[in-house]
């Protein structure tokens, strides 16, 4: 069966739609664009911003037009938040956040296919490794969190996703154990706030140590600051590269009048404090982060702290958000900031963003890192090694590689965010899997 799968959003809605892959094996599902006449087409939306929904409906009307007789089913946070006008665009089934473990079971039926325990997720935690991946992966997502219950008031996360919910260690070290049976190198945690995890009697740090010893090579997704404690930091110092020395932590404004009025629970001395010991304790730390232009009531001084902290900390990567009111957050009746005035600091952010990722990355110029090599492309009679550093910058060099190895690569140009080199070979000594038993 010709099968589109499409997410929007966050690593969360990427870790749901691969788990899904997974369940729909008994269609023999061969994964097209929409363009490639898909019988089945699945999108996985976001409603984070409006531009996220404005995205969302345009993909489903793009889907419905290219493939009229297509069954078509859209879930994500857009169809818990507007399921019936989604219809209207062309989606034959809304399947909202709450059911979204129904998904195997929806479209199996629809193909005249049963549904059981074995095609069915057990809980709203599904994950590929527990009825292997469809394709050969060097990297697999691991949900071990869903949900936010802190009330930040620009956000409407918490009404789509619900209240905070997390996996049993026990049951992610299994889902683990089956990805790195399956050739999985490295593993990335993601949750909604997954530094809330309280799955693990040591909560995240200790999940991490454990998936360490097994012989995984562990990268988290997005963090809170006021989640990230002493023995998380200790933890990736201890292990780091195997656990990776890289944390996106989430700033949203340089401002602390707006921090407080954001609901956000730290303050920058606070931020400052954690990045300078994460700097200090951790070797070669990264630190990437998100910011917002134009919350409710900034003041152009405001504005002017945030570039200014931004400065500061100098990140290797910051994504610049514009705010877009909410429906239903406390942030959406407070004063606003005009739309002009919105976008233009998104631009001042952005071309921030550039020159601090720039003047991060011409140093790496000549010198060699280590790439986990994730695949290989064919390139001028050659091959093409991709990967990305454990500090999570993305690689492209030529040489003789396969996936799943760790390489020395030699940098030798740049290109917007990406390192362009050359493969000088294996590296050694680098510690694989270790040898599961077989279960």
């Amino acid at each position: 069966m010709r099968a589109a799968f499409l997410s929007l959003g966050c690593k969360v809605n990427q870790v749901e739609m691969e788990a899904l892959l997974g369940f729909l094996k008994a269609l023999e599902p061969r994964v097209v664009p929409l363009e490639e006449g898909p019988e089945l087409v699945v999108i996985n939306t976001c409603a984070v911003t409006t531009t996220a929904e404005a995205d969302a409906r345009k993909l489903i009307r793009r889907a419905r037009r290219a493939n009229p007789e297509a069954f078509v089913v859209v879930t994500g946070c857009y169809a818990e938040l507007s399921g019936e006008a989604l219809k209207e665009l062309g989606a034959d089934v809304v399947v909202p956040n709450a059911r979204k473990a129904e998904l195997p079971g929806v479209i199996l039926e629809r193909f005249g296919l049963p549904s059981d325990p074995i095609t069915t997720p057990p809980n709203e935690f599904w994950g590929a490794g527990e009825r292997g991946l469809l394709n050969s992966r060097v990297r697999a997502f691991l949900k071990v969190q869903d949900g936010c219950q802190a009330g930040c008031a620009y956000c409407i996360i918490p009404r789509l996703r619900g209240k905070e919910r997390h996996r049993d260690h026990r049951d992610a070290l299994a889902e683990a154990e089956a990805l790195l049976r399956l050739g999985v190198k490295e593993i990335v945690l993601t949750g909604v706030r997954l530094g809330s995890y309280r799955g693990h009697p040591r909560g995240l740090a200790g999940l991490v140590e454990d998936l360490y010893h097994l012989g995984a090579l562990v990268r988290l997704s997005s963090i809170e600051p006021e989640d990230t404690g002493e023995d998380l930091l200790r933890v990736i110092a201890r292990y780091a590269p195997a656990v990776r020395p890289h944390l996106h932590l989430s700033l949203q404004t340089g401002s602390d009048r707006l921090l407080r009025l954001m609901g956000r629970r730290y303050d920058k001395a606070y931020y400052r404090t954690l990045v300078q010991r994460a700097y200090a304790l951790i070797p070669g730390f990264a630190l990437t982060t998100d910011v917002i232009a134009g919350l409710p009531t900034e003041t152009e001084e405001e504005h002017r702290e945030t570039l200014a902290f931004l400065e500061e900390l100098r990140p290797t990567r910051v994504h610049a958000f514009t705010y877009t009111p909410r429906p239903k957050t406390r942030a959406a009746s407070m004063p606003q900031v005009p739309p002009e005035v919105r976008k233009r600091r998104t631009h001042e952010l952005i071309a921030l963003a550039h020159r601090l990722a720039e003047e991060r990355i011409r140093p790496k110029l000549g010198q060699e890192v280590e790439v986990l090599v994730e695949r290989t492309r064919p390139d001028e009679g050659g091959l093409e090694a991709l990967g990305h550093t454990p500090d999570y910058y993305e690689v492209r060099a030529r040489g003789t590689a396969r996936p799943g190895e760790v390489v020395r690569v030699r940098v030798e140009g740049v290109e917007g965010y990406v390192l362009l080199g050359r493969v000088e070979g294996v590296k050694e000594g680098v510690r694989g899997p270790l040898e599961l038993p077989v279960r």
